[in-house]
């Protein structure tokens, strides 16, 4: 046996891979989908956090380094494309007025390409140029043109309609590495074109049975956005067959493939967007699935928190965790900018949360100037809401004032008060003020008090509106035949009154009642005779 056969082989096949780059190693690591319909592209910066245009919903939704939706920035034109600069510059692409505005940091508009709306026939995807923020690519598409612009001003442009070596049909995902080198999927000529210094230099075909020897069980569907990573690896979505392809960014060697078709974790329905953030997660938008999924590459990090949205309900744990795959860079977590003591683990755990609790948490990763340090996520913890006085019953007059009250505990409270099922407008105070209430408002009142955790709702209290009766009158008063006095009264039907007698009209008696047996009464008051002086009064008795 030959003792060099062997070694002679290792050394090809270490060339063979060197020359053809290694296939990544894909862990599915979950979705972020909250506020999210048609996701159509995806950036992100330097701190993390994730930007997602939603064209249908007419926004972009942020999201930070813990999946956790952060800002909702809204009334564009069908947003589409987005690409972040190194100096945190953003750049949008609104299909319906065919226009790229630039935007800092805190989305503040600094100005438009070209002239603004109309300059674009279709701007479907946008690179940013690593070594110049200001420079950026633009894959228009219907006019089959990549447009360079330093600024607002357009410095070059390449492609042209056609089949041809440096031409178009329908250029869509865009990519510039940090050596100048532009890559381009021109989609409908299924194949992935690259140029240095605005011309072409070679080609690579996404159609099965190229060069790569690939075999999807179909033809190559309607590939999208690409990316290419800094082991040379060319990520490329391909929207109708719901997976993403990765080749050799530098012969076009196929090297495998990220999720597959379907709803499932882990899987894609329409991938349109990707990007690879700085924890190295691939960030897909999967259209379809209204949801962006997380792959990590190789070595990773992963951050999470137990708190959606950024709620937690008081008297639960609050937990954050970095996993990673092929790491081990130091971990530092911080709370409202400041260190928290002892926690260096990829797991932060808060037990038994409470109010104080609350906060701006983020995570430093590494060491130096290596160091990678998260964007913020704000949490804030909530005791839930608990009534303790409830409204009570209460029966008054036509045209008096009503007070209800509700004493309740909790954090970020919101009230709202209920008249028989059904919500009050405007009633959102812990004080139920009913100016001059009428008989049309007699009924059940409660009041509803919530915050984020949860809602509790008081126990009715009645109302009764009383009218008072409208015809109470002593329409005749005399002495009759038999030597007795005698009084008929006149009274609304359905209430109660008293007759009271006083010889001095200071001191009252009640010398009769009468009730609902119709409105005309008549009374004889045995009595009268034996009292120098008899006045009565008539009174309704609610």
């Amino acid at each position: 046996m030959n003792p060099y056969r062997n070694l002679v082989w290792l050394l090809s096949a270490l060339i063979v891979l060197r020359l053809h780059g290694a296939a990544p190693t894909v862990t599915p690591l979950g979705a972020i989908g909250q506020l999210l319909h048609g996701p159509a592209r995806v950036a992100a910066d330097g701190a993390g956090n994730i930007y997602v245009t939603d064209p249908a919903a007419g926004c972009v939704v942020v999201f930070d380094a813990f999946g956790q939706p952060c800002a909702v920035q809204d009334g564009f034109a069908g947003p589409l494309a987005i690409a972040i600069a190194v100096d945190g510059r953003i750049y949008l692409s609104e299909e319906k007025s065919g226009s790229v505005s630039v935007f800092d940091a805190q989305w503040r508009r600094l100005y438009q390409l070209g002239g603004g709306p109309g300059e674009f026939q279709l701007p479907g995807h946008l690179a940013v140029d690593p070594r110049a923020p200001d420079t950026v690519y633009v894959a228009d598409s219907k006019a089959n043109l990549v447009r360079v612009f330093a600024g607002n001003q357009q410095i070059s442009q390449f492609g042209g309609a056609g089949s041809a070596a440096g031409q178009f049909d329908f250029p869509a995902g865009i990519f510039v590495r940090t050596n100048g080198e532009v890559f381009v999927v021109d989609q409908n000529n299924d194949r992935v074109e690259v140029f240095a210094n605005g011309r072409y230099a070679r080609a690579f075909t996404l159609a099965p049975g190229g060069s790569g020897g690939m075999n999807f069980g179909g033809p190559s569907g309607r590939s999208q956005a690409l990316l290419v990573d800094s082991a040379g690896r060319a990520f490329v979505a391909d929207a109708m067959q719901g997976q993403i392809k990765v080749f050799d960014a530098n012969t076009g060697t196929f090297l495998g493939l990220v999720g597959s078709f379907g709803g499932a974790a882990g899987q894609l329905n329409l991938p349109t967007g990707l990007v690879l953030d700085g924890y190295n997660r691939l960030c897909v938008a999967s259209a379809n699935n209204a949801r962006v999924e997380l792959f990590g590459v190789d070595a990773f990090l992963h951050l999470s928190v137990q708190a959606p949205g950024g709620l937690l309900a008081a008297g639960t744990n609050l937990i954050f965790n970095v996993s990673s795959g092929g790491t081990g860079q130091p971990i530092q977590w911080r709370k409202n900018g400041v260190n928290i003591s002892g926690a260096t683990n990829g797991l932060l755990e808060i037990a038994n949360a409470r109010p104080g609790d609350s906060g701006n948490y983020s995570v430093v990763i590494g060491s130096g100037s290596g160091a990678i340090t998260s964007s913020v996520t704000p949490v804030a913890v909530l005791a839930g809401p608990e009534i303790l006085s409830a409204p009570q019953g209460q029966s008054v007059l036509a045209g008096a004032d009503v007070n209800f009250f509700v004493l309740a505990s909790g954090s970020a409270l919101n009230i709202q008060w209920v008249f028989n099922g059904q919500n009050l407008p405007g009633a959102t105070n812990a004080n139920l003020f009913l100016p001059a209430v009428q008989t049309t408002q007699s009924g059940q009142y409660s009041v509803v008090v919530a915050n984020a955790v949860k809602q509790v709702a008081s126990a009715p209290a009645s109302l009764v509106v009383v009218a008072p009766p409208q015809v109470m009158d002593i329409v005749a008063a005399g002495m009759q035949t038999n030597r007795q006095f005698g009084l008929t009264v006149h009274l609304d039907p359905g209430f109660n009154y008293v007759l009271e007698a006083s010889p001095d009209l200071f001191h009252w008696d009640a010398i009769t009642t009468f009730g609902d047996a119709g409105g005309w009464f008549d009374f004889v008051d045995n009595d009268a005779t034996n009292n120098p002086n008899r006045f009565y009064h008539l009174r309704w008795a609610p």
